[in-house]
């Protein structure tokens, strides 16, 4: 299970914050379904069913706390001034966006230290090649390099998911 939590964690709250809009709810909600499943001692025949059924327990979670807020009535669409439910459309999408990112976190993670560090200097940090030449302390040739093959390495790495990727980016 530690493992799975390891894993999951992030991609997790994620999707609860598009549901509750809130970074210390969203993560006491995730924690608060692995601790049901621990102590329930549920077993799952296979990570597919494992993610299937901890998506399916933080939705339901953050739909709970949500029908809270509300005085314990459901939403209905014309309740402006209420908390929105999402539906099942919004969270199948936050589901499939949680998970392109959990992807391509795995594949950040996989590249080899140097070039993970770079990487994410570059293009999560947004920093220029010279910063990062002089916050490492290596030539900026030696940055250039790495950048490049470490975007080589991603390119590989998510081949088989561009097309989510493309659409994926083009609904931000």
């Amino acid at each position: 299970m530690e493992d799975y939590f390891r894993k999951y964690y992030q991609s997790l709250c994620y999707f609860a914050l598009n549901m509750v809009r809130d970074g210390d709810l969203c993560e006491d909600i995730v924690q608060e379904v692995f601790v049901k499943i621990i102590t329930s001692g549920v077993e799952f025949g296979s990570e597919l069913h494992f993610r299937q059924y901890v998506y399916a327990a933080v939705r339901n979670q953050c739909i709970d706390h949500l029908n809270g807020l509300n005085g314990g009535r459901t939403v209905t669409l014309g309740d402006v001034e209420q908390v929105e439910i999402p539906t099942a459309d919004e969270c199948d999408r936050a589901i499939v966006r949680a998970e392109i990112i959990r992807m391509v976190r795995d594949a950040i993670d996989s590249l080899p230290p140097r070039y993970r560090q770079v990487f994410r200097m570059a293009y999560i940090d947004k920093m220029k090649s010279e910063d990062i030449s002089e916050a490492l302390g290596i030539s900026l040739n030696t940055v250039k390099v790495i950048r490049q093959r470490s975007k080589v390495r991603m390119r590989e790495l998510l081949k088989d998911f561009y097309p989510l990727l493309f659409i994926f980016i083009n609904q931000i």
